[in-house]
């Protein structure tokens, strides 16, 4: 077998280098350019495939049934001809002697199934390096375009658990990623609205993170399941979720982020003594992190974004004056470097918003919200539309009746909320 695959490989390279001599980047898009267009979705793009021919080229495997049938359309060559394998040695005639069994024999061939895989580790990289960006993404760019490359790069990965095998450790890591994936889903589809198919992704998450045996992937699938039970008004479930990430989390910014979730769906249900010690659980959590400068993604908890959740503690406490003090922390917070983030400064706004609303300032409240109601459409989150749902309710008590300045602020609320991101969404496909 590991002859077959050398000398597959070589081949391969041979083909690659021929006239006209195609580089390995080449080679991949010949391939993708060869695939039937229902195919794409399961191709990694250009780079990843690069990668993927290397570890063919070098013997590390043979191709899967697919990318065979790429090979022979990009190189114009029969299949079985790239692909053919040492012919088996002719059968012993009945009158010789049978071999002697040799145990070594099978132990060898064991060892050598055992390594095989269609996966190398350039890959996993590859893989890594993708899902991390996506999670930077999932802060920064329109939460319908996320989701669309979050879906791509997770069906590359089902196809790598599907087609063929890998070692033991290759597939532990590939469900760490895709847990990691689906989690991210999870969180795109509650930010505009489509909780059934939330909570189908969490449900993937966590059947890969238990799969992967990784604490830390189980932590980030809790963080986005919390969340999800959180708008879905689950508050005792979301609460529940949040202590138990915490209690799996490693050291790190979903520890933070954790406990801070659990403070705010405690505070929900009106349990403001235990929401304020989860708060001081955030404080110890945050002692751990590294002190270097903190990158915002879905998992992190920036000192401004952790002062948003202590702000819902203090909206739920019905104390103005504390969740003033907590939008003066996060805007300190991004003043002395911390990272931007649209969801994050909407928040902010929209909690000082209630808090002048608490104190019969209406003209203050829509001086905060101005710059919100500028918010692009594609980036009018639910969290952000249902903070905006909480203001025009508190702008219909009667202390506000026949107030102009209520009164235009609460239709301005109701033109953002028509534009939100959760009307625009169409329900997908489950890929």
């Amino acid at each position: 077998m590991s002859a077959d695959k050398k000398a597959i490989g070589a081949r391969l390279r041979a083909e690659r280098e021929a006239t006209p001599y195609w580089s390995r980047a080449e080679m991949a898009r010949r391939l993708r350019a060869a695939a039937d267009p229902r195919e794409l979705p399961d191709i990694p793009h250009v780079q990843g495939l690069a990668s993927m021919i290397k570890e063919w080229e070098r013997g590390d495997h043979i191709p899967s049934g697919r990318y065979r049938r790429l090979y022979a359309r990009a190189l114009k060559v029969a299949e079985e001809d790239l692909f053919a394998v040492s012919s088996k040695a002719p059968q012993q005639s009945s009158t010789e002697a049978a071999p002697r069994h040799e145990p070594a024999a099978d132990v060898v061939d064991l060892a050598s199934w055992l390594q095989q895989t269609n996966i190398g580790d350039d890959t996993l990289d590859y893989l890594r390096s993708s899902t991390r960006r996506l999670a930077i993404d999932y802060v920064r760019r329109p939460p319908l375009d996320v989701i669309d490359d979050a879906v791509m790069l997770q069906r590359q990965v089902t196809a790598l658990l599907r087609d063929g095998r890998q070692r033991l450790g290759q597939t532990r890591h590939l469900l760490a990623i895709s847990a990691e994936l689906f989690a991210l889903l999870n969180l795109l589809q509650g930010d505009v609205g489509r909780y059934a198919l939330a909570d189908v992704y969490g449900y993937a998450a966590w059947t890969c993170a238990q799969e992967a045996d990784s604490d830390a992937a189980r932590a980030l699938v809790l963080c986005a399941q919390t969340k999800t039970a959180r708008w879905e008004e689950r508050y005792e479930d979301a609460a529940a979720l949040a202590r138990r990430g915490f209690e799996l989390a490693p050291p790190g910014e979903p520890k933070v982020l954790l406990a801070a979730s659990q403070a705010a769906a405690l505070q929900l249900q009106g349990d403001i003594d235990a929401a304020r010690r989860a708060l001081m659980d955030t404080e110890r959590a945050r002692d751990e992190v590294d002190s270097q400068r903190p990158v915002a993604d879905a998992w992190s908890c920036t000192r401004a974004r952790q002062a948003t959740y202590a702000l819902q503690v203090g909206l739920g406490a019905r104390d103005p004056r504390a969740v003033l003090r907590d939008v003066r922390t996060a805007d300190d917070a991004w003043a002395e470097g911390d990272p931007w983030v649209y969801g994050t400064w909407a928040q902010v706004r929209i909690g000082a918003a209630l808090a002048h609303v608490m104190n019969g300032e209406p003209e203050a409240a829509a001086t905060e919200l101005q710059p919100v109601f500028d918010l692009s459409p594609e980036y009018r989150v639910v969290t952000i539309v249902g903070r905006m749902t909480e203001v025009g309710r508190r702008l219909g008590h009667s202390r506000y009746k026949g107030d102009p300045h209520a009164a235009a602020l609460r239709e301005r609320i109701a033109v953002f909320q028509a534009g939100s991101l959760e009307s625009a969404a169409s329900p997908p496909e489950v890929p």
